[in-house]
């Protein structure tokens, strides 16, 4: 028996927190709590770091955000400013030249821009397709006592090809430069931008950058064109329709002219038309507009004086750029100024489809016609030398033919190089094949002539063989040329230009049949620096 009696409510509120019956119901008590005294809680508030509201640190981490933009955008900004404002800084240029006085050009007054008659022509195809024109423009317009007015050289790795006349015009308006003067400016390490990726692929430079031809001014009169474009004619000597005088052809070889009435040639498969000069003075119009003037035999002449102009003319335009023959001097002495040249162009056209014959054939011409071999020492020499045995030693050509008449050589077969320096391969040591030592100087458009397997033959024939390319230390001076038109770099373009010269130093030159370029370096440029007539 209890002698203490305890309440319901005491026994209620002193239970443990667990399951307790009341009144047939389950409850969950907790245990009664008790706040800490006043110095603990105090104690506990100081250890414990207060936290900030949530509100104030999302505020805070935008106003980071939002900072960095701010910052981020600054930068932006500013970097493209100082791009825009300094993109053509970082390569200064020379301002296009005006080419009024080159060539001693006549400076002339509106008034006689209005009343002078002048001849205009429409170029096209590479360099020498274009001196050709160029030649025969003058002999016309000297004859015809027009004006000439003289387009600018166009260089490149994509010359404009011949097209009817129509088309051509149309082709020349449009391969103007006006307007991009800008892309010349764009630093090497910026992308060019659209309007510029074309713009370095060729160049416009006038005739006086590669040739002396003052003393022609003298004789007629010239007005040179900035561009190819027929409509600055037009508008430069203000003509009308009717101040123009066109002759269309629909062929590269529709018009061919003849200066003596009494002249009537043989039925040509050629060309479709003959004009004579003389029928031509009578037009008068302003302008006498021609299409493509290209072809060695597009003047048919007879006139004694005509002829002797055009041999002026042809001597007019030799090579006579002074780094141009800085260069090709320099490595002119590096051979000992006793050495041969010999160009192959097997580029392309026909020659690409003819390379193998084109390069024996050209090796066979120096041996025999140059070097004077017989067609025995040229079989023993193809035996020697381990090469494919020719048809001349299979006897598949006419027998009885031991070498060259004596006509046919300019020099002395049997002579020696006096040229010591290093060669490519080991030189003969046999007495027989001493004359195969001399250096020879290859200029070709072929890839890689250095290693190109093609010129095995001659490799292997000729120990001291070079191209340009064994001649870097003599042609770095030719990165420095930029055309005065447009600013373009004229490395590249200038190489065939040395490639030329060297070859007109030489002491015998063999060319390509067929090739431009070997006929102007075998016609005009050999016989100018040998003294021999053109």
């Amino acid at each position: 028996m209890s002698f203490f009696s305890v309440s319901n409510a005491a026994h209620h509120g002193n239970a443990s927190p667990s399951i307790s019956l009341e009144r047939g119901t389950h409850r969950m008590r907790a245990p009664i709590t008790r706040p800490p005294p006043l110095l603990l809680e105090t104690l506990e508030e100081k250890k414990k770091p207060q936290r900030k509201p949530i509100e104030y640190r999302a505020n805070r981490n935008l106003a980071l955000l939002v900072a960095l933009l701010i910052i981020g955008c600054v930068t932006c900004f500013g970097t493209a400013w100082y791009l825009y404002t300094t993109r053509w800084d970082s390569r200064p240029t020379k301002p296009f030249r005006d080419l009024a006085d080159d060539w001693t050009y006549q400076v002339i007054d509106t008034h006689t821009l209005r009343t002078r008659k002048y001849l205009s022509y429409l170029p096209h195809s590479g360099f020498h397709n274009q001196r050709i024109a160029f030649e025969n423009a003058l002999l016309l317009s000297y004859v015809l006592n027009r004006t000439l007015i003289v387009p600018s050289i166009r260089l490149g790795t994509k010359p404009i090809r011949y097209v009817e006349y129509n088309t051509l015009s149309r082709y020349l308006e449009l391969s103007g430069k006006e307007g991009l003067e800008h892309c010349r400016r764009v630093p090497p390490h910026m992308s060019l931008p659209l309007e510029c990726l074309q713009y370095f692929e060729s160049s416009n430079v006038p005739w006086s950058w590669i040739f002396n031809a003052s003393r022609l001014a003298v004789h007629q009169p010239l007005l040179h064109a900035p561009n190819l474009s027929p409509s600055w004619i037009r508008t430069r000597l203000q003509l009308s329709s009717a101040d123009i005088y066109e002759l269309k052809d629909v062929s590269p070889y529709h018009f061919r002219f003849l200066d003596t009435l009494d002249d009537t040639p043989p039925p040509s498969d050629r060309y479709k038309e003959e004009i004579y000069i003389n029928h031509l003075a009578s037009v008068e119009a302003r302008l006498l507009q021609i299409g493509t003037l290209f072809g060695t035999s597009r003047l048919r002449l007879r006139d004694k004086e005509n002829i002797a102009y055009l041999e002026n003319v042809r001597r007019s335009l030799v090579i006579n750029n002074p780094t141009l023959e800085m260069v090709a001097d320099r490595i002119s002495r590096r051979l000992s100024d006793s050495y041969l040249g010999l160009h192959l162009r097997t580029g392309d056209g026909k020659f690409k489809k003819n390379v193998d014959a084109i390069v024996k054939a050209a090796w066979l011409k120096v041996v025999r016609d140059v070097l004077g071999f017989r067609l025995t020492d040229i079989c023993d020499l193809e035996r020697y030398l381990d090469l494919e045995t020719s048809t001349a030693c299979l006897g598949e050509m006419v027998s009885g033919d031991d070498g060259p008449s004596p006509s046919d050589v300019f020099l002395s077969p049997t002579y020696t190089s006096s040229y010591t320096g290093s060669c490519t391969s080991a030189r003969h040591s046999a007495q027989r094949y001493q004359a195969l030592n001399i250096p020879l100087y290859i200029a070709t458009d072929m890839d890689a002539p250095e290693d190109n397997p093609l010129l095995h033959i001659l490799r292997k024939t000729f120990p001291c063989h070079f191209v340009l390319g064994d001649f870097k230390k003599e042609i770095a001076p030719l990165k420095n040329l930029e055309s005065p038109l447009d600013g373009v770099n004229l490395y590249t373009f200038s190489l065939p230009f040395v490639d030329a010269v060297v070859l007109g130093k030489a002491r015998n030159v063999v060319g390509t049949e067929g090739s431009t370029f070997s006929k102007y370096v075998q016609g005009v440029l050999w016989p100018s620096f040998g003294n021999f007539s053109v």
